[in-house]
């Protein structure tokens, strides 16, 4: 029994089994895969026929052995043929199944068992083989990607050498000298490589596992050197140990030096353009940390992500004012076809959870097809829609621009010379990438808002400066315009026209003096400390008010609503806004005879918006409802009514409205308008009751997006 040949079967016999295994036991095998499973089945059957052949020694064992020999060229032309056209081949496939056929009839022939079979088999084997491998390294010219091009000459490249291992392992067989089973090794590490390259569909996945593989060979063959050069010089003799001691410790402080070199120069050679994308990644993160404007904020992306060599199409969208949609900022390469992508796209498409920091075609499509082979095709419809958008934003990888609150953009890239082109490590690189920018999108948002801030403060410090300067010579044109009326008011009737133009000037100083003062009141923020009120008390105190001076047949109908919460305001500014909605109301039916004026108050509750938590919460308001029955306000009209000097009226500085919507909400509140021609109007004030929290933005929101009920 040879010990070492039973010994190279077991191992063989075992590794083999163990690589069929983890393939047959993969879920959604493709037609690739399953040929590959007969392919090292095949060798499986051989490694374990002569594995038992050198262990008992019977005969059959050895025919068995063979046949299993026959067999693998069959496998091997099916496996390596699934990589070209399904039509190439047929006569090769004929010719090398009619001779195993014919090896295998001579193989069961009780006196076949001479050495001429056993090389006859072998040329057959490596015959064929070779002639497979030769037609896959054809096949690497017209492979429709970069990917497949090199997975077929990974492929076409270790065949060649296993062959070649494989002729050298039985010189033994011919001149009768001991060669290492070296090709045994290899042979195993190359269906290994085979099988990861069918399972792994990124070349660079095949590129990580290669340079792992090629680190462990060269830190063993380096270590073993060393130390075998340590410890010749004394054989096994008395120094043996301390050499042995000495050849360790070397071994050990040169460990992580040596795998850090060879680390670094496996990763060069594999790795170059991804290490060269980090880098420019890196600096292009540094860039944007000194970058303000939006507008430079896509040309330096671009600028950077076009130099690295990867990139052949790049674009950046960022949300636009209202938050509705995504607009194209800037682009490097051919321009997408989508200039604009709406929110409910994103989010339904692209970014189904929040925090997903990418979306990535190659898995969109490998999702795809896990349901189609399962029997999903209805599930597939938003699938098929999400890899239609990336098509159009010319996209591989869609990387979120995610601020504190809400996604501020996206950052498309693509290369169109790979299928699937960036690696898991790049993505996340990528996403650190967005993150900077997403960064710098909130501090332009930011510093656009303190300067707004600061020109509005100024253009308010400017405006009020210069409504005094107009009131004070207004004080002056009225006093006098006074006096002279006063001079003249004895005097003969041929004046009386001088009288009149001089009261046009006291009416018209009048109406400019309290234009003035509204617009102070808009301008300047209030002091007036805010205080618990009872709306249904300021509403009765303003109605008593209102009464007192109106002289309008206009009916006013009151429905206090009962057990409302205080709301907080100052009660001057919110008799103000009541007398202001009153006036309105009465003005817009002063030529109604049965006009009617229905006021009513109720608590309103609004939905709140919470983040992180589940189910609704609601805060409490109080709401008071103006309804008239005048002719009600056309639409283009009703969107201006809010906006400062905007009127439709001969005698309205159109700051009223204005000012009442700046008062309710500097109280946390809104003022809501509903209105159509022919059937009247209705202004609804909200406000936050006093016993709730202060509401936030989010729910400010809510309350202005609540409908009128």
């Amino acid at each position: 029994m040879d010990e070492s040949k039973v010994q190279s079967a077991l191992l063989g016999w075992i590794i083999t089994l163990a690589i069929t295994i983890s393939v047959l036991l993969r879920r959604d095998k493709d037609v690739r895969q399953r040929l590959f499973i007969l392919l090292s089945g095949n060798l499986t059957l051989y490694y374990f026929s002569s594995f038992l052949y050198h262990l008992l020694g019977y005969p059959w064992m050895e025919r068995m052995a063979l046949i299993a020999a026959i067999l693998i060229p069959l496998g091997g032309l099916f496996f390596f043929r699934s990589f070209s056209a399904p039509a190439r081949r047929i006569r090769l496939l004929s010719v090398a199944f009619f001779l195993a056929v014919l090896l295998s009839a001579i193989v069961l022939w009780p006196t076949a068992l001479k050495p001429p079979v056993g090389f006859a088999i072998l040329a057959y084997v490596l015959g064929f083989m070779l002639v497979a491998l030769l037609d896959l390294n054809v096949q690497a010219r017209t492979a429709a990607t970069r990917v497949d091009a090199a997975r077929i000459r990974y492929l076409t490249g270790g065949g060649f050498i296993v062959l070649t291992l494989q002729v050298t392992d039985r010189l033994d067989q011919v001149f009768d000298i001991y060669v290492p089973p070296v090709g045994l090794a290899v042979t195993l590490l190359y269906l290994y490589f085979i099988s990861q390259s069918i399972v792994r569909y990124r070349i660079l996945d095949l590129y990580e596992m290669l340079g792992r593989l090629a680190v462990l060979s060269m830190m063993g063959l380096l270590l073993a050197l060393i130390y075998l050069g340590l410890i010749h010089s004394v054989g096994t003799g008395e120094g043996f140990l301390l050499n042995a001691f000495l050849a360790s410790l070397v071994i050990l402080l040169l460990f992580d030096p040596l795998r850090d070199f060879v680390e670094q120069k496996i990763t060069d050679f594999f790795f170059g353009e991804r290490l060269f994308l980090e880098q420019k990644i890196a600096d292009l993160r540094f860039r944007l940390a000194h970058v303000i404007s939006t507008d430079d904020l896509g040309g330096v992306l671009m600028a950077g992500l076009e130099d690295s060599r990867r990139i052949t199409h790049a674009s950046l969208y960022l949300i636009d004012a209202h938050g509705a949609g995504y607009d194209l900022k800037s682009f490097a390469g051919p321009a997408p076809e989508q200039k604009r992508v709406e929110a409910a796209a994103v989010r339904r498409y692209l970014r189904s959870s929040p925090g997903s920091g990418a979306v990535v075609a190659s898995s969109l499509l490998a999702r795809r097809a896990r349901s189609l082979q399962a029997g999903k095709g209805e599930t597939t419809e938003d699938l098929n829609e999400a890899l239609a958008l990336l098509e159009k934003l010319k996209a591989d990888v869609v990387v979120f621009l995610e601020g504190q609150e809400d996604l501020l953009g996206l950052l498309c890239v693509k290369d169109e010379r790979v299928n699937d082109a960036f690696s898991p490590e790049e993505v996340k690189s990528l996403s650190g990438l967005a993150t900077q920018a997403a960064i710098t999108v909130e501090n332009s948002q930011l510093y656009q808002q303190m300067k707004e801030r600061d020109r509005l403060a100024s253009l308010g410090e400017m405006s009020a400066g210069l409504a005094h300067e107009i009131r004070n010579p207004l004080g002056a044109i009225k006093a006098a315009a006074q006096f002279i009326e006063e001079e003249i008011a004895d005097a003969v009737e041929s004046q009386q026209e001088d009288r009149e133009y001089l009261g046009i000037i006291v009416e018209e100083v009048n109406r400019l003096n309290r234009v003035v003062s509204d617009f102070l009141s808009y301008a300047r923020p209030s002091k007036v400390a805010p205080e618990q009120l009872d709306v249904n008390e300021m509403l009765r105190r303003t109605i008593q008010v209102f009464e007192t001076g109106r002289r309008s047949p206009m009916a006013i109908q009151v429905d206090y609503g009962a057990d409302l919460p205080g709301v907080l305001i100052a009660g001057e500014r919110l008799q103000q806004v009541f007398l202001n909605l009153l006036l309105n109301a009465e003005q817009a039916m002063e030529r109604q005879e049965n006009g009617r004026l229905d006021i009513s108050s109720k608590l309103r509750k609004v939905r709140r918006i919470t983040r992180g938590t589940s189910g609704a919460e609601y805060a409490n308001f109080v709401e008071i409802r103006f309804s008239d029955t005048g002719p009600g306000i056309d639409p283009a009209i009703a969107q201006n009514v809010f906006i400062p000097f905007f009127t439709t009226k001969s005698r309205g500085s159109g700051l009223g409205l204005a000012v009442c919507q700046r008062i309710i909400r500097d109280a946390g509140g809104e003022i809501e308008l509903r209105s159509q021609v022919g059937l009247g109007s209705i202004f609804s004030v909200v406000l936050p009751a006093a016993r709730s929290e202060r509401r936030s933005d989010a729910d400010a929101e809510r309350v202005r997006e609540t409908p009128i009920s």
